[in-house]
């Protein structure tokens, strides 16, 4: 019983061990992935071969293959479903597999035009024309995307420059190998690319273009970002200092519009002044003229009556003199008048005048600064416009300020000199009422009459003076008006200036909030680039199976069709070489003659 036990129990170890799958005791071997494309001309997958290589030793893979073959020695492979197992003593082992499936990781499309049309591949062989190839490479979602993500793909087309010319091919590298030119195309990890080669053909052929995918796998230092960080943060202060710059000027001329408002004001009133004085000037000219041509009848008729005096004309004399004093004190008073009327005048637009500022603006900053932006820039040439119009109607002014001051003391003179006329004219009266009572009145007459001409030349020559002075105010008056004018305009003009100030301060405050914090941000996009390329910590994975968990390196190798013209020969029955596997292989690729 107990013998019997012993079996029973040993019976059921053995039935348990054979019962366990073969697979979770069998680790997958180490090996190296090597995956051929053959493709049609046009990029459609043909066919997928992987070699696999190992040590020597007990070999266990995974795979789905239509068939698989020793590419080493003459072991049988062993077959279990998608299990293969080997014992080989060879120190390098090689087998390849055909797998069923026909998808790879990249979906390639490849496109021909011939005179801008499009045709096929075998067509195009043996034409002639303008060529253009489009190649397209965008990612195949049924396959593990792994692959897409870390491979970078190299893509090479090599033209016969006997029968291609004018080759032209983007963001290629084209070299030269021979007669042979090869362009060829990076495409990184994770992107998809759109290839175009272009080119002058005759009789045309090509050979297989050739793309090969291996693993970005590259430690990407970071670059020594610290003289960059500098100029940066250099920029940043600049721009800061720029903006506050900016602000004070935009300060400056909103104070700038306010004087010249207040300006505007005071010239219109000036201009008023000096319109309403030449208007009242013409009646004082007239008015001394009158003055002047009743002294010169006076003395004339006196010089003609001296011997034949009339007692009654010279009891009216001392009347009539003190009536030319009165029209004198008259005269005085509108002088007075249009003194203090001038004196206020004067004294607006001069204080409007001090208050446009004498400030140097250098406005290369400000260009600088706004380089690249046509707004902001129309902007700084209509400040500087305005800027200038201030500056030269602030130095016409101070050119003429002499002559406006000096026209209240011309007026005091003009006054004072009516004055002593006035007196002359009032002690000539009473010397006349003296006279009358005089005995002798013929030689008092005579002295009378003397005193008399010499007050006439002494006011002609006053009334010469008034005409030129009532000239040069009828002249000030009819220029100032362009002044005036002109400073309204530049009222005007710096209030489109103040706006624009206060837009390029806008401008300049939004660029310093932009460059601020500049230098973090260019540490940040660098960090982002590189860690979008960084695949150093890339580990492969198998392409033919998720059991293969103990891959060391895959890489693939597609190729198309080449375009070839095909001739027919007419010859005697040709006898078929035999190849061996590697000369299969080689041929299959373009390696074997």
């Amino acid at each position: 019983m107990r013998k019997f036990l012993s079996i029973f129990v040993a019976s059921l170890i053995i039935l348990i061990i054979l019962t366990i799958p073969v697979s979770s005791i069998e680790a997958p071997t180490q090996k190296e992935e090597v995956v051929y494309g053959l493709l049609t001309s046009d990029g459609m997958v043909q066919s997928i071969y992987v070699v696999n290589s190992f040590k020597s030793g007990m070999i266990t893979d995974y795979g789905d293959y239509n068939e698989v073959s020793n590419m080493t020695s003459s072991e049988k492979l062993n077959i279990s479903g998608d299990r293969i197992t080997v014992n080989t003593a060879d120190d390098k082992f090689y087998y390849q597999g055909t797998l069923q499936s026909k998808a790879l990781p990249w979906n390639i499309d490849i496109r021909y035009e011939l005179d801008s049309k499009e045709i096929s591949a075998p067509e195009l062989a043996g034409k002639a024309g303008a060529l253009k190839i489009e190649i397209s490479v965008t990612q195949n979602k049924a396959v593990n995307p792994v692959f897409y993500e870390n491979y970078m793909l190299q893509i090479s087309l090599t033209l016969n420059t006997d029968k291609c010319t004018d080759i032209i091919s983007p963001n290629a590298t084209i070299a030269s190998a021979g007669k042979n030119k090869v362009i060829a195309h990076s495409v990184l990890p994770g992107k998809d690319a759109n290839i175009s080669v272009s080119a002058d053909v005759e009789d045309f052929a090509m050979s297989s273009i050739e793309i090969a995918a291996i693993p970005l796998a590259m430690m990407i230092e970071m670059p020594d970002t610290e003289n960059l960080t500098k100029d940066m943060t250099s920029l940043s202060d600049a721009v800061s200092n720029l903006n506050e710059g900016v602000k004070k000027l935009s300060e400056g001329i909103t104070k700038s519009s306010s004087g010249a408002s207040e300006l505007s004001v005071g010239s219109s009133d000036f201009s008023d002044g000096l319109s309403e004085l030449s208007a009242n000037s013409e009646g004082l000219l007239n008015a001394s003229a009158q003055i002047n041509a009743a002294l010169i009848n006076i003395s004339e008729a006196l010089n003609q009556s001296i011997g034949e005096i009339n007692l009654s004309d010279i009891n009216a004399l001392p009347g009539g003199l003190n009536q030319l004093a009165d029209g004198l004190t008259n005269i005085n008073g509108g002088i007075q008048q249009l003194k203090n009327g001038f004196a206020s005048a004067y004294s607006a637009l001069d204080s409007a005048m001090s208050s446009i500022p004498d400030t140097e603006i250098d406005p290369s900053g400000l260009y600088a600064a706004v380089s690249g932006n046509n707004a902001l820039k129309n902007t700084v040439d209509q400040l500087m416009a305005y800027y200038s119009s201030s500056k030269r109607v602030k130095g016409t002014y101070d050119e003429v300020k002499i002559a406006f001051a000096s026209v209240s003391g011309n007026l005091d003179k003009m006054s004072s000199s009516i004055n002593t006329i006035e007196e002359t004219l009032s002690g000539l009266s009473t010397e006349i009422e003296q006279v009358i009572n005089d005995m002798d009145i013929t030689g008092k007459i005579k002295q009378l009459q003397e005193g008399l001409f010499e007050v006439a030349n002494n006011y002609s020559l006053f009334d010469a003076g008034l005409g030129e002075y009532v000239g040069g105010v009828k002249s000030l008056a009819e220029g100032y008006g362009e002044i005036n004018e002109g400073l309204k305009s530049l009222a005007s003009g710096i209030g489109e200036l103040d706006t624009g100030a206060t837009f390029l301060n806008e401008g300049t405050s939004k660029l310093n909030d932009a460059v601020a914090d500049l230098p973090k941000r260019i540490e940040f996009e660098i960090d982002e680039i590189i860690s979008q390329y960084d695949k150093s910590d890339f580990t492969p994975v198998s392409f033919v199976s998720e059991k293969n968990t103990n891959v060391t390196a895959v890489q693939f190798v597609m190729k198309t069709d080449p375009i070839e013209v095909i001739e027919i020969l007419e010859s005697a029955e040709t006898v078929p070489v035999k190849l061996t596997f590697w000369q299969k292989l080689l041929k299959l690729f373009g390696l074997y003659p």
